[in-house]
């Protein structure tokens, strides 16, 4: 491996008494911004000169018939090159480094004519100026903000950009990830799977559009006071319905409990794909059902708060008294009947609707095979939160998107946030960790 040895020089400041850390500090802030870019354009610059050495043999002593470890766009040749010179206009990269100018060596082919830069052709960089690795940290910072808010963050780290870049960058990135189909791959089967959906603001619905996304939970750690959840994505879709969901998971084999929020089309879908898993009622989206149930009934709002609280009573008491399932559905019937005999008819519909995937939660069976997991799983809180960050990332300033725009921005956030195993491939390949090493030496130190 060749060394590479550059030179840095600087005017330092005197230290006396007028002196302060803030000049130094700037000074360190400036090179950070500079020197690497520089640094690899003078690299590069040296290593092509290497590279034109072996393929076209030296600059006063052309050799015929040298293999090249690149091909010539045109033709396909892979040996037999002469030098072309040099491009006088260096050519520009925008790097997670910074801008890095970089003269281009170009060489031309004996067979076709062709005339090219190999360092472009040997590395796939014809026609960008922006790097895959640039482009992924910014996709990775547009996913969680603005895209000018990205775009500042990045360039003041030193890494150009602008709100379009940023924007573009999702757009690529999803590409990357899905490989042009617009699809994430099928993760791996889960124990316990979550669906859920939620609205944005995209397309030309005045109420937006849906977003479904369907997670795996594989299990937990942590100290008991602050558990952690280890979660897969399994699917996402948007601007469709949950039908478009079964393509992504049919593949898997059947969880152990699938939790629903209630909505009829996702527990159609569970039951469509997994007869045989038990399906587990959110606790939390029913509570919040009854109560908008109720106000719809035009029931008063204090009765309608004492009886969502006193399901949610109810269902916490089944759990943690360990009822069986017998006395569970009688005090939950008791409940209903109460709401019935108001006539509160919304509510009695979704009551009824929902009782027989309550208290999926008491069966002592079940609770024996996910008791690796603590038990089984309540409420779609894990996937709820993930829900409301993307609410928050697409909610902002009044702005509506495009559904595929949308996708792109749902694709990335969620492969980003789960781990997805693209995301992580992407990341080893375009971060992959250093293999050379460097040194910093002083010499030739002299006070002007």
């Amino acid at each position: 491996m060749p060394v590479m040895t550059l030179s840095l020089s600087f005017d330092a400041p005197t230290l006396d008494q007028s002196s302060a850390w803030s000049t130094f500090e700037s000074l360190a802030v400036a090179m950070g911004r500079e020197v690497p870019g520089a640094a690899l354009a003078a690299t590069l610059e040296e290593l092509q000169s290497e590279l034109l050495d072996r393929v076209c043999g030296p600059r006063w002593a052309p050799t015929r018939g040298l293999p090249a470890p690149f091909a010539c766009p045109e033709c396909g040749a892979g040996s037999d090159f002469a030098r072309k010179g040099w491009r006088t206009r260096p050519r520009r990269f925008d790097t997670s480094a910074g801008v890095v100018l970089v003269r281009l060596a170009h060489v031309g082919c004996r067979r076709c004519t062709k005339v090219f830069a190999p360092l472009l052709v040997l590395w796939g960089l014809s026609g960008k100026r922006r790097t895959d690795r640039l482009t992924l940290d910014l996709a990775e910072l547009a996913a969680q903000m603005s895209f000018a808010r990205a775009a500042w963050v990045a360039t003041s780290t030193g890494r150009p950009s602008s709100s379009a870049a940023a924007h573009r960058a999702i757009g690529d990135v999803a590409a990357m990830l899905t490989g042009g189909s617009g699809r994430l791959g099928p993760g791996a089967s889960a124990p316990v799977v979550l669906l859920d959906g939620t609205r944005v603001r995209a397309g030309g619905n005045r109420l937006g559009t849906q977003a479904n996304v369907a997670i795996g939970l594989l299990g937990r750690s942590g100290p008991p006071h602050r558990r952690r959840a280890h979660l897969q994505l399994l699917g996402a879709t948007v601007g469709e319905t949950w039908a478009a969901m079964a393509d992504q998971l049919e593949g898997m084999a059947p969880p152990l409990l699938v939790v629903v929020d209630g909505e009829l089309a996702i527990t159609r879908l569970a039951s469509v794909l997994w007869p045989e898993a038990p399906i587990q009622r959110c606790w939390w989206h029913l509570g919040r059902g009854v109560r908008w149930a109720l106000y719809a009934d035009h029931a008063p709002a204090k009765w309608a708060n004492d009886a969502r609280d006193a399901l949610v009573e109810l269902c916490h008491r089944a759990v943690g008294e360990e009822w069986d399932l017998a006395r569970a559905l009688e005090e939950f019937d008791g409940l209903a009947a109460e709401v019935a005999d108001h006539d509160y008819h919304a509510a009695s519909e979704l009551l009824a609707g929902a009782r027989s995937q309550v208290f999926t939660c008491l069966d002592r069976s079940l609770r024996d095979r996910l008791a690796f997991l603590g038990g089984p799983e309540l409420g779609s809180g894990v996937l709820e939160r993930a829900m409301r960050d993307l609410n928050a990332r697409t909610d902002i300033g009044g702005s509506r998107w495009s559904i595929p725009g949308l996708r792109d921005l749902v694709t990335v956030a969620l492969a980003r946030r789960f781990g997805h195993s693209a995301w992580q491939d992407l990341q080893r390949s375009l971060r992959p960790e250093p293999v050379t090493t460097f040194r910093l030496a002083k010499f030739n130190a002299a006070s002007c």
